[in-house]
């Protein structure tokens, strides 16, 4: 264990010493970083301060990808792998499809750990607060909750050619990338949709279990294949697909930010 962390201590400064950029890490990082901004923002003067303190000068930005970026340079945390997301074909169920490695479970026991934070040992709390911003973007990305058949949308390549934005990658990631990118999402955009909502709104965000929030992010995915797809090749994405799903990834941005704010509010929240 000791050179796991002597390993991840080196790995660590080199990303830190490394900015991230879109060409890096693209729109995974933006996402990821735009909902752990706007739940910063949310958080009372006590979680903030303790949130702040437990990161100890980590810079927040690469706190919430820490989960992408340590993968790549740090093999012996690649047995996280597969927290980041949960493959459940049409016609499944969670009972059948859920295991103990998913993002729904895992998501699920990390806010546990935050609800007795006392419980949490010094040494493993940053690494915990890091999981805990991640994870709470992921289950929103409707396709890290997709379809196995296609692994999320990895395998369904597609190409955006419209004269506003020009993309060719897979569908996952345009979901990832290409409509927060086209859609010009940024902190503001997250600030104006969460000042539109009402306290009953709200509630009902933060409401229910992993499980739940799963679902809800399950039931984008007829909209995301809506397109002419071709069952060998590429398929074209039109401009008119990424206008249509703006607000959808700019609501579960907003989304996940509300329920980490609220996690970590009750965590740390009323502490003196």
């Amino acid at each position: 264990m000791r050179n796991i962390f002597k390993t991840l201590t080196v790995a660590l400064f080199l990303f830190v010493q490394r900015p991230a950029s879109a060409s890096a890490y693209a729109w995974g990082a933006q996402g990821h970083q735009l909902i752990v901004e706007m739940a910063m923002s949310l958080l009372n003067p006590a979680a903030k301060q303790r949130v702040m303190e437990i990161l100890n000068g980590y810079p927040i930005d690469n706190a919430a990808v820490w989960m992408d970026s340590v993968r790549r340079i740090v093999p012996e945390w690649r047995y996280m792998d597969n927290w980041h997301f949960l493959n459940m074909d049409k016609g499944q169920t969670y009972a059948e499809a859920g295991s103990d490695s998913d993002v729904v479970f895992r998501l699920n026991q990390v806010i546990a750990d935050f609800q007795h934070p006392e419980t949490i040992s010094p040494d493993s709390l940053p690494i915990k607060l890091r999981v805990l911003f991640h994870l709470m973007g992921d289950i929103t990305q409707p396709l890290h909750v997709g379809y196995g058949s296609d692994v999320g949308g990895n395998t369904v390549r597609v190409k955006v050619s419209g004269t506003k934005f020009k993309y060719d990658n897979n569908l996952h990631k345009v979901w990832d990338d290409a409509i927060i990118v086209d859609g010009k999402i940024n902190l503001d955009s997250l600030q104006k949709y969460y000042a539109a909502l009402d306290q009953d709104k709200k509630d009902k965000i933060i409401a229910g279990s992993t499980q739940d929030w799963m679902t809800q992010a399950r039931s984008y995915l007829p909209a995301a294949y809506q397109f002419n797809q071709v069952k060998r090749g590429t398929s074209q994405i039109s401009d008119q697909y990424l206008d249509d799903n703006v607000d959808t990834v700019l609501q579960q941005l907003v989304y996940a930010a509300i329920r980490l704010a609220n996690t970590l509010n009750s965590a740390f929240g009323n502490q003196s």
